[in-house]
């Protein structure tokens, strides 16, 4: 009975995390509310870096939270700034999605587990 009651109790933890990736819209939020209220690691990460130093907000990729949010932001949202390496991402073949994210962390836009080699130094390659 215990189990049960346990296993109730995290299937109803999890619903708001179902519920978002199934209808991919962000949870109402009170409008003074800040990203970083709940997403504290994500955003300091970011603003520890070279994005956060340019003051990019969390709007710029994952758009509006009552308009046109989006969990995982496509190579769109790096396009304004990034449109080089976006172009470069674009002819790869192979790569996973054709997003930047495979290669870099989504937040700190470091390079997941070092340079193995240099892409966009040499042309995507």
């Amino acid at each position: 009975m215990k189990r049960l009651l346990v296993l109730i109790g995290l299937c109803l933890l999890m619903q708001p995390q179902v519920v978002l990736g199934a209808a991919g819209k962000h949870p109402a939020i009170p409008g003074n509310q800040e990203c970083g209220e709940c997403h504290g690691d994500q955003e300091k990460a970011w603003f520890d870096g070279k994005h956060g130093l340019m003051n990019v907000k969390c709007i710029v990729c994952h758009g509006s939270t009552e308009k046109n949010f989006t969990a995982s932001p496509g190579l769109g949202a790096c396009r304004g700034c990034h449109a080089e390496q976006v172009a470069q991402a674009q002819k790869s073949k192979g790569k996973e999605g054709k997003s930047c994210f495979p290669c870099h962390d989504p937040h700190a836009v470091t390079v997941q587990g070092g340079a193995a080699t240099p892409y966009h130094t040499q042309g995507g390659k």
